[in-house]
């Protein structure tokens, strides 16, 4: 996993990373042309809602020497014409601290590919986010103590619009908490469906259920202080927006199932129980599909009130949880 630090405006950060890599062998792959037609679809969509991006994908494509086009078709298509990943997370509040459990499943080939940046854009909020693509983020924290990460739901259909890596960077870059997220996933033109998971440091947590045409929010059950997701939707108002034939094959209920029944059993939530069970492998949360090559890639136990990481760089039952302090160390050192 790379560990890279941007900071600077947004053009800076893209044609900063963009550099460093190619001038480490990367080569951008090759963008078919209907994927180009489609980022075509989706660039004046994107400008629309962050338009600072579009300027990072540029410096991006300069330090790679490839053009605009290929890089943002290339992000924009991930999750409408490639099978994305498979993940489990929770969002838990033990009457001080609110912590979050993150697994990021995947093809296992690509965690030569994955990511824990820390981004400080100028002007807009500091952040880690992790991701298996350059500039798009699937998870993050940033400094005001909000955390985001995105699930995955089937659906079969291709929708222009602006997919998860870009909307989960926005949140991180403009929203301070669960409410403000909310107002932006409401309001955004999304080409995928996806489970968001959103928790802050004052106790907020809800996951919205987001298709291309409709939004679900669903909040803790009655008499829980945690809140769970997997790869489909829980709610009744959305069940009938999935696709339900292909969300078996990675376990997704079974997953689903086992964090609720040991968050239920768990009188107080704290780092090392959140660590037992995002490394469960009984009940598929620690996930190793070998036929399909498709598992876990990487683990994370944030506690989003002291802005801590504990990342498990593979397999959690077989990997150790090193804590990343970089977010605090930053935010104290520089505080705004």
């Amino acid at each position: 996993m790379y560990h890279p630090r941007l900071k600077g405006n947004y053009y800076e950060m893209g044609n900063r990373y963009g550099g460093l890599i190619y001038k480490k062998g990367f080569r951008f792959p090759k963008v078919s042309k209907e994927k180009l037609e489609y980022g075509g679809e989706c660039t004046p969509i994107l400008f629309d809602f962050y338009p600072e991006v579009i300027e990072e994908i540029k410096g991006f494509a300069d330090g790679c020497q490839v053009t605009y086009e290929e890089v943002s078709s290339f992000l924009f298509s991930i999750g409408v014409f490639d099978m994305p990943a498979q993940c489990s997370i929770f969002a838990a509040y033990n009457g001080s601290e609110m912590l979050m459990g993150r697994n990021f499943d995947m093809t296992l080939d690509l965690k030569k590919y994955t990511e824990s940046s820390l981004v400080c854009p100028k002007g807009r909020y500091r952040y880690i986010g992790h991701s298996d693509v350059f500039i798009g983020k699937v998870d993050g924290i940033n400094e005001k103590g909000l955390a985001v990460a995105m699930t995955y739901v089937p659906d079969n259909n291709k929708y222009p619009g602006v997919n998860f890596y870009f909307i989960i960077r926005f949140i991180l870059e403009n929203c301070s908490n669960v409410e403000e997220a909310i107002k932006i996933l409401s309001k955004v033109q999304t080409s995928t469906s996806n489970n968001y998971l959103l928790a802050d440091s004052t106790g907020g947590m809800a996951v919205a259920e987001v298709t291309p045409s409709s939004i679900f929010i669903r909040r803790p059950s009655i008499g829980d202080e945690f809140i769970v997701c997997t790869n489909h939707f829980v709610s009744k108002e959305m069940e009938d927006r999935q696709e339900l034939n292909r969300i078996n094959w990675s376990k997704s209920q079974e997953r689903y199932q086992t964090i609720q029944d040991k968050l239920r059993r768990s009188t107080q939530i704290d780092i090392e129980k959140a660590k037992g069970i995002m490394s469960n492998s009984e009940g598929h949360v620690c996930l190793n599909l070998k036929e399909e090559k498709f598992g876990t890639l990487y683990s994370l136990i944030l506690n989003l009130n002291e802005l801590s990481i504990y990342r498990a760089e593979g397999r959690p039952n077989r990997s150790i949880y090193r804590k990343d302090d970089r977010l605090f160390n930053e935010v104290t050192k520089r505080p705004i």
